[in-house]
Order: structure tokens, then C-alpha cells, then sequence
């Protein structure tokens, strides 16, 4: 008794076999290497399926074909003068194959999405001639065809950097994928699902393609995403799909942690308005450290346009939680200013659990234009005239008040 292949067919051969060929099978694999099989899963569709032929006997066999009678969940179909047929058997033909060697067929065939894991048993009809004899032989093999499925698990999540806060840009979640199924993940494709206030970072940073993925292997998938600066700290879950020609198949859930971050609130800008022209002018704005944890080596810049110059950050130093300090800018206007309403960017940079952080509030301020030095001249020439004119006209009154001697 001899014991072929994966599937573990048995063949025997007979007693009358001597001079004659003896066709048997001796292997059967997915794919087309037996080095390196592979599996096949439920909605694989046009996959190979190998059977090896090989003659144990002692003579040639001539006109060597195989038959595979298909049942579920093996479908094979095809297109004829453009309508969609399917067959119940798939028939292949080896030609003659000499003593001692062997011949290998292969079937493409689809399997239903629907099916179950499992080893399925299928009947192969083998034809061939005897060579001496010239006598027909037929001979009916079972073969098991297994169908596995690949199973994902998430293995581990790692982030980088470590630790992420409300308003964190470019972040790598790193998630690490198992196959701890029986079956090959082909074509494997991942997905996280994303929900505010995380978005990808770019277009299709949200999805990886890992390829193949071989049962008992692992494999790590690359995310990049934002966080939104309004999110609240705390814990969060996004959801790891598997996108494959079946569908969306759920892998796991992806823990998220976003860290509290210091909040920064303007309670006052002095002055609100400035003048175009202006030298010097000091700004000051007084924040108040809003959250319930330390900002370490806090400095402040305010961000203008072209037409503003001058001494344009502060540094405050370490801020408790609660504390309330007053940055200073000193501010120079071009005179080529407009008038108009503008909104200055007021960044804050500080040091928090060893990680830089930094945050943008927006501080409005009104420009009016400044009265021309003629203009303002003349304005307080006549002032001065008025003022005179006024002091002689109550000079001139109190002579004439008074009485003659």
C-alpha cells in the first residue's frame, strides 16, 4: 500500500500489474508550486487546483486524462457567444506518461463565498491505456480539497509619538496583524474605520495593503492620522477591517488614548485698536492656563503681516494650572498700513510631559489711519489761535469792567 500527497489519497496496486501502467495520485495542492502550496478560501474565485498523476507501474500509459466531478463549494464557469455557463465536471488530459514518472493537471475553478471551512471530497475519474495490453482502464480516486479560511487578530498597537494629544497632526498608529487561521490571507487589504475627532492624514493613509499573509504569520500595517484640536481627552476605539471580495469582514478594535493637553485662554488684549504709523506701541495680552496640568517653558509669539515689525515673542516661563501671566510685544505699524480689521495669530509653544506642544489663538484688533502731520499741525495751530483769541477777548472784558479814576 502506498500513501500519496496533502490529502492523504491511498492507492494500491494491483497484483496483475506487472507489464502494464498503473496511473495513481500522488499529490494535491492549491497553486501551482508543491514547494509552496497554497490555500484557497470561501470567494476565491479562478484559483488552480494540482493533482499529480504518476505511474507506479512498469510500463507506459497511453492517452492518460482526468475527470473532476465538481459539487459544492467548487464552481467552475464560462462565457460562450456571450452567456454565462457552468459545468458540473472538468476534464484534463496528460497525454502518456512513461513508468516511474509523473504528470501534473491543474483545474481553475471558483469557490462560493457562502461556503464553510473544511476538506470537501471530490471524485477524479482516471482514463488511461495500457500499452501492452491496449486495453482501456478506468479507475475512480477520491481526493479531500481543503478549504480554509484566514483568520486576522490584531496583535498589538503601538503609537508614535507615544503619547497624543487633542490637535496632534501626522500621528503612526502601528498595528500589528495575525493569521491565526488554517488558510492564506491573499490580496489582504486593512482598513480603519475613522470617527471624529480622528481623520486620515492624507489620502489613503487610512488603508494598507499587506499582500499575503500565510497562516501563523504576522504583519504590521502603517496608519497616519490627525486628531482634531476641539477633541476631549480621554479613551477611544476605532474599528480594523479586512476589505476582501467577500466583503467587510470585522478584524478588531484599535484602542486610542488622547492625553489632556493645557489649554491657553486670552482673557484681555490691550489696547484693541492701533494706529497706522505708530513706533513702539505696546501690546499686551494676559492668558490664563485653563487646564488642570502644568505648561513648562511656555513662550509666545504674535504672528502679523508685512507692515508690522518689532519685539514679537515673550517667553512666561513654567504656567500651573490656573495661573495667569501677561505677555508683551512691542509693535512697530508701517504707515503704509490699511485701515481695516485684523486678526493676529497669537502661537504658544510649551514643554508637557517632555513632549513640544503648541497652540493658535486668534487675537482681533482694529487699524485706523493715522491724522497726516500737516493736518495735525494745522489742528493745533488753531487750537493755539483759539485759545488766545479767546484769552484776549476776556482780557479786553475785565479792562472794561473797570471802573475809571
Amino acid at each position: 500500500m502506498l500513501t500519496f500527497g496533502l490529502t492523504g489519497v491511498i492507492a494500491f496496486l494491483p497484483a496483475n500489474a506487472v507489464g502494464t501502467g498503473n496511473i495513481v495520485v500522488t499529490n494535491v495542492y492549491w497553486g501551482t508550486n508543491p514547494l509552496t502550496p497554497s490555500t484557497a478560501r470561501p470567494g476565491d474565485a479562478n484559483v488552480q487546483f494540482s493533482v499529480v498523476l504518476t505511474n507506479v507501474g512498469d510500463d507506459i500509459a497511453r492517452d492518460v486524462s482526468a475527470t473532476l466531478a465538481l459539487g459544492p463549494p467548487l464552481v467552475y464557469g464560462y462565457s460562450l457567444d456571450g452567456r454565462q455557463y457552468s459545468a458540473t465536471s472538468i476534464s484534463k488530459t496528460a497525454g502518456d506518461i512513461g513508468a516511474g514518472l509523473s504528470f501534473t493537471i491543474s483545474f481553475t475553478v471558483s469557490i462560493d463565498s457562502n461556503s464553510k471551512e473544511g476538506i470537501y471530497r471530490f471524485n477524479l475519474q482516471i482514463s488511461y491505456k495500457s500499452a501492452r495490453e491496449i486495453q482501456q482502464v478506468n479507475k475512480s480516486v477520491t481526493i479531500d480539497v481543503p478549504v480554509w479560511r484566514g483568520e486576522l487578530h490584531i496583535q498589538k498597537v503601538v503609537t508614535a509619538p507615544t503619547k497624543i494629544y487633542p490637535g496632534s497632526k501626522q500621528i503612526h498608529v502601528k498595528v500589528t496583524v495575525t493569521n491565526s487561521g488554517r488558510g492564506t490571507a491573499a490580496d489582504l487589504r486593512i482598513r480603519i474605520i475613522l470617527k471624529t475627532p480622528f481623520k486620515a492624514a492624507s489620502s489613503s493613509s487610512d488603508r494598507i495593503f499587506l499582500g499575503l499573509l500565510s497562516s501563523g504569520q504576522t504583519s504590521e500595517g502603517d496608519f497616519i492620522l490627525d486628531v482634531a484640536d476641539n477633541a476631549t481627552f480621554g479613551q477611544y476605539s476605532l474599528l480594523l477591517i479586512e476589505e476582501s471580495g467577500v466583503g467587510i469582514i470585522p478584524i478588531g478594535e484599535v484602542p486610542l488614548y488622547l492625553n489632556e493637553k493645557v489649554r491657553f485662554a486670552p482673557l484681555s488684549v490691550m489696547p484693541t485698536e492701533l494706529r497706522t504709523g505708530e513706533t513702539g506701541r505696546v501690546i499686551q495680552v494676559r492668558l490664563k492656563n485653563t487646564g488642570s496640568i502644568k505648561a513648562e517653558s511656555v513662550r509666545i509669539q504674535l504672528l502679523v503681516g508685512n507692515f508690522f515689525s518689532g519685539t514679537l515673542t515673550d517667553f512666561l516661563g513654567n504656567m500651573l494650572a490656573g495661573e495667569e501671566k501677561v505677555a508683551s510685544f512691542t509693535v512697530d505699524i508701517d504707515s503704509k498700513a490699511q485701515p481695516n480689521k485684523y486678526t493676529f495669530d497669537l502661537r504658544i509653544d510649551w514643554t508637557q510631559d517632555d513632549n513640544a506642544l503648541d497652540d493658535t489663538l486668534p487675537i482681533p484688533m482694529d487699524m485706523t489711519q493715522s491724522l497726516p502731520i500737516a493736518q495735525i499741525a494745522l489742528a493745533i495751530l488753531a487750537t493755539a489761535c483759539g485759545l488766545g483769541y479767546l484769552l484776549f477777548k476776556r482780557g479786553k472784558l475785565r479792562l472794561a469792567r473797570q471802573p475809571v479814576k
